[in-house]
């Protein structure tokens, strides 16, 4: 949807699906890059640590500001599970130099669908993906590895808390399972499109339903989905690889100095109330990034929010991260609609949603707002307890996953 609204009214929902075929189209047959030459490890390791000493990069102590909420100053503070008084452990993020780019403004003219290979406009929900089953992203060990190369030695998993954190109290009661496998359905880039948004809503629950931060009127939009029956998060911009994929305003960027991004991830993290934690929209190259996602994952932590990767690419250290530093977490199986205009397709892949399901104990699955997939899923989510499974909300994959990882040595 466009920023104003004789724009929207000129893109009929048949132009943007146009639109969208035309960016995978040009996704798919745009020139390859060469191969990148490669170094040995050495060799960018200490590229890699020259970079950072001659760009002045220190180890800065992350806490979130009592006056500034999700600031992070050059001084040194510190995050600890969340609780102000400094107490249990705490970690050291070397971050960027400070410098002071302007966030964006909500201005009319930023909210706009992100616009995709060759500047063509449309409804640009996420980068090209593989359609089967998640990556599992780099090994614990691997981003132990990758801790120590750079720097973050103290970056341990806290203590327990003896609060309880904010995603659980805003996360939905669920009924008890009696062992049948579980399905958490995430409908994320909600708010852009202001037709199907409301179709979305009207869909029977609980599923968990994602809006973007630049979308407008979140308030009525989310108390609406609250009331009937959904869980809410936050779908925040994240940095692709391809920079000709504009996620939106304020995106979260690996390059960005930590002040910079800091204030974007406070932006985003006030756009309304109610929501269990963020999913990144986008994001093959931030959550790449360690320092980027160490940053970000911080600040969840400290506000006792739960992060859902959405698994944009196999590279993405943000679950391995999360399981480090002891933060809430879940990753997507599957995304439904990769094919957002073939009922047949998007029907193919719920089935392999529920393959997941019943092999594992649960699934998560992401889709968007497309009429086709709001129309199959129409169809399918009546159907869902008569073929043996239950539909729960994010929350209840993030409790279960958290209840099995207590039980492994």
């Amino acid at each position: 949807m466009t920023g104003s609204e004789s724009k929207s009214k000129r893109f009929s929902a048949s132009r943007a699906r146009a639109a969208v075929k035309a960016q995978r189209w040009a996704m798919k047959h745009r020139p390859k890059p060469p191969p990148p030459r490669r170094r040995p490890v050495a060799a960018v390791l200490a590229v890699t640590l020259g970079g950072l000493v001659a760009g002045g990069l220190l180890g800065v102590m992350l806490e979130r500001s009592g006056m500034s909420p999700g600031i992070f100053d050059s001084g040194s503070e510190i995050v600890s599970n969340g609780q102000k008084d400094g107490s249990g452990s705490a970690w050291t993020v070397p971050l960027g130099a400070p410098n002071r780019p302007q966030t964006a403004n909500l201005d009319d003219d930023l909210l706009t669908p992100g616009a995709g290979p060759e500047g063509r406009e449309g409804f640009a929900y996420e980068e090209p993906l593989s359609p089967g089953e998640a990556a599992s992203g780099p090994s614990d060990s691997e981003i132990d590895a990758m801790v120590e190369q750079a720097g973050l030695s103290r970056l341990v998993v806290p203590g327990a808390s003896s609060t309880v954190p904010l995603w659980e109290k805003n996360a939905l009661e669920v009924a008890d399972v009696s062992g049948r496998p579980m399905i958490a359905l995430v409908i994320d880039d909600l708010g852009v499109n202001q037709r199907t948004t409301p179709l979305a809503i009207d869909l029977p629950g609980p599923l968990t339903l994602s809006f973007m931060t630049y979308a407008r009127g979140l308030d009525a939009l989310t108390n609406r989905a609250r009331a009937k029956g959904h869980e809410l998060m936050l779908h925040v911009p994240m940095q692709p690889h391809d920079p000709t994929w504009d996620p939106g305003p304020n995106t979260l960027e690996s390059d960005l100095p930590q002040e910079e991004l800091a204030r974007r991830l406070e932006w985003a993290l006030s756009r309304f109330d109610g929501y269990v934690g963020i999913n990144n929209h986008m994001g093959s190259k931030f959550t790449g990034s360690l320092l980027g996602m160490a940053q970000v994952l911080a600040e969840l932590k400290s506000r006792g929010l739960l992060f859902l990767d959405s698994v944009t690419s196999g590279s993405s250290v943000a679950a391995g991260l999360a399981r480090r530093m002891g933060i809430a977490h879940a990753s997507r199986d599957i995304f439904i609609d990769n094919e957002p205009e073939n009922a047949t397709s998007i029907r193919r892949q719920l089935a392999k949603l529920e393959e997941i399901a019943r092999r594992r104990g649960r699934a998560v699955g992401i889709g968007h707002p497309h009429d086709a997939t709001l129309e199959v899923l129409a169809e399918w989510l009546p159907e869902i307890e008569r073929r043996g499974f239950v539909l729960v909300p994010i929350s209840a994959i993030v409790r279960q996953n958290m209840k099995l990882a207590a039980r492994t040595p």
